[in-house]
């Protein structure tokens, strides 16, 4: 880059190491990353599909690809949310080495990496799915 002094000012505008960086990831995301993402998140989903049926504090399970929401409620009918609960999850799952974030009052929002691998996910899932049965025996 031979930019006169003066004649750029923005500070990350314009760098070559985080322009090469950004080609590198979009070459990335096209070659692989937006089909994993894909598939583990179409995986994730298929595992947690029936946890409103199987725990009557699930509300909703919604997302695409890898960006995923399991809402607890009180009651599945009036869906009351159930931000204690949510809190307890939370708790547990970074208590046994499972970082997942809250979203809202009651929704415990899964956006693992789009380099997560199949046995990844399938961890995260059964640590969810042990730190809920938990979460109810507690409550």
């Amino acid at each position: 880059m031979t930019w006169p002094q003066g004649a750029h000012a923005s500070t990350f505008g314009g760098n070559p190491v985080s322009n090469a960086a950004a080609l590198v990831t979009l070459e990335l995301l096209e070659k692989e990353l937006i089909d994993n993402a894909a598939r583990a998140g179409g995986f994730i989903m298929d595992r947690l599909r029936d946890w409103p049926a199987r725990f009557p504090v699930v509300g909703e399970v919604r997302g695409l690809g890898l960006m995923i929401g399991i809402e607890l409620v009180r009651d599945q009918q009036t869906r009351e949310r159930a931000p204690a609960l949510r809190n307890r999850v939370l708790e547990l799952a970074f208590e046994r080495g499972l970082l997942v974030l809250g979203a809202g009052e009651n929704t415990v929002r899964l956006c693992p990496p789009l380099v997560i691998t199949r046995d990844q996910a399938a961890f995260a899932v059964d640590v969810l799915e042990e730190c809920l049965k938990i979460a109810i025996r507690e409550a």
